[in-house]
């Protein structure tokens, strides 16, 4: 995108333009909410708030490269002025929509170290946005196609959750336990909200077919019924591998795109399990893999009647005999997901060992959660998490009292006629205390 295509000239505002920008900020927030445990919920929501926070303040300078011109620095000259790419909202509103992928690209990976990372992200997306979208980006001089974000988003997500997953470690009793998400209706209404804010962008979310394939997979291997989880899980991993070729393929390929992309993450996610990489939310399998497989994919179903609607002189895929487009898309694929890798490893290394700042909590943090221990609050204050649902003693003046199911017939005789469900409420009364 050059410094030509702004556009000095007034033109309508359109409100329906500018309902889609932020509505992916609640979607993935509650989605990957309901993914996590309960005593991590409200972490992770403020979490995914946090990164669009920080992103907030680079918007202005991050416009100011997308354009090429100083000018527009810290959002100056920008709200009587629209881009000629996007003519019904001005320069202001733009930099916004810029700013969500930039924002939800640590919002995404965040997801992989959920319940042990501090909130401390680390960023490598701004360059790789330059790369690909920018005029002068090498990769977009060598025709790279990325409609929306397949390789700038979910490539730089995927491979920075892999590397965050590798240093952080295993959670503490990762294979000890099932972890249980706690708000599959969370995870549903975040769906619906990212799936609602991915048609502003993404015009191929027929692709969703990945939740149907990844449900059927879900009940043939794992034995599981009809879950919204798999089909939201699946859905996700569909909308992301369409991404890239959103704008350069027939409309009907997004079926073809979403049944490969439930395939292929399912079995990633499968993979990540057996390597024993504990991906607590599967970030690299469905956003890393199915961004990847579909950097692939458009190179091989872009057509040239799609491309030329969009720019004339635009490259197409194998379908139009471009040959050379396959390779030169995997080569986008390798050399974002290496300079992903590369730099979360160098920030991470920087952070611990220069700064003192420590990412991953301690294990009694991680054991009671980072709502408490990180965040100092509970998404659920009144309400008892499964987790916490284990036999606990409670101290009286004397002796603890072991707090069990249920009471043998000869105790119940001997005992008084109050039952222990009335003892655990008359002790969260007094403090604790009988």
């Amino acid at each position: 995108m050059d410094a030509s295509l702004n556009n000095t000239t007034i033109s309508p505002i359109d409100s329906g333009d500018e309902a889609w920008l932020l509505i992916s900020v609640p979607g993935l927030g509650l989605f990957y909410a309901g993914l996590a445990e309960t005593k991590n919920s409200m972490a992770m929501l403020l979490s995914v708030l946090l990164t669009f926070s920080v992103a907030s303040y680079r918007i202005g300078v991050y416009l100011a490269h997308l354009l090429e011109t100083f000018n527009t620095a810290a959002l100056l000259n920008t709200m009587e002025t629209q881009n000629k790419m996007a003519p019904t909202i001005s320069n202001s509103l733009f930099s916004m929509y810029q700013m969500m992928f930039a924002a939800i690209t640590p919002g995404l990976f965040i997801g992989a170290v959920a319940g042990r990372m501090r909130m401390l992200p680390t960023m490598v997306y701004n360059p790789v946005a330059y790369w690909v979208w920018s005029s002068n980006g090498w990769l977009h001089n060598l025709n790279v196609m990325d409609y929306a974000g397949g390789s700038v988003v979910h490539v730089t997500s995927g491979a920075t959750a892999f590397i965050l997953a590798l240093r952080l470690g295993k959670r503490s009793d990762y294979g000890q336990r099932e972890y249980v998400n706690h708000n599959p209706t969370y995870v549903y209404i975040g769906t619906a909200l990212l799936w609602f804010g991915w048609m502003g962008f993404n015009g191929g979310s027929t692709a969703a077919i990945g939740g149907l394939v990844w449900m059927t997979l879900d009940i043939y291997f794992n034995g599981k019924g009809f879950t919204a989880i798999g089909f939201c899980t699946g859905a996700i991993a569909g909308l992301a591998t369409i991404t890239p070729g959103s704008g350069f393929v027939q409309p009907g390929f997004g079926l073809v795109y979403g049944i490969i992309a439930g395939f292929a993450c399912f079995y990633s996610v499968r993979l990540m399990h057996w390597l024993k990489v504990d991906d607590s939310l599967d970030v690299t399998a469905v956003h890393g893999v199915g961004g990847a497989l579909g950097m692939i994919l458009t190179g091989v179903f872009a057509e040239y009647s799609v491309t030329n609607v969009n720019a004339t002189g635009a490259t197409a895929g194998w379908l139009s005999e471009v040959w050379i487009q396959v390779p030169v898309q995997f080569a986008a694929v390798a050399a974002i997901g290496v300079w992903s890798a590369v730099w979360t490893t160098v920030l991470i290394s920087f952070m611990e060992f220069l700064l003192g700042c420590k990412l991953r909590c301690s294990v009694d943090i991680e054991s009671l959660g980072l709502d408490l221990g990180d965040v100092g609050e509970k998404a659920y204050p009144y309400a008892q998490s499964v987790e916490d649902k284990r036999p606990v003693p409670i101290l009286t003046g004397f002796k603890p009292i072991e707090i069990r199911e249920s009471i043998t017939l000869e105790e119940s005789r001997g005992s008084s006629s109050a039952t222990v469900g009335e003892g655990v409420e008359l002790a969260a009364k007094n403090g604790g205390y009988l």
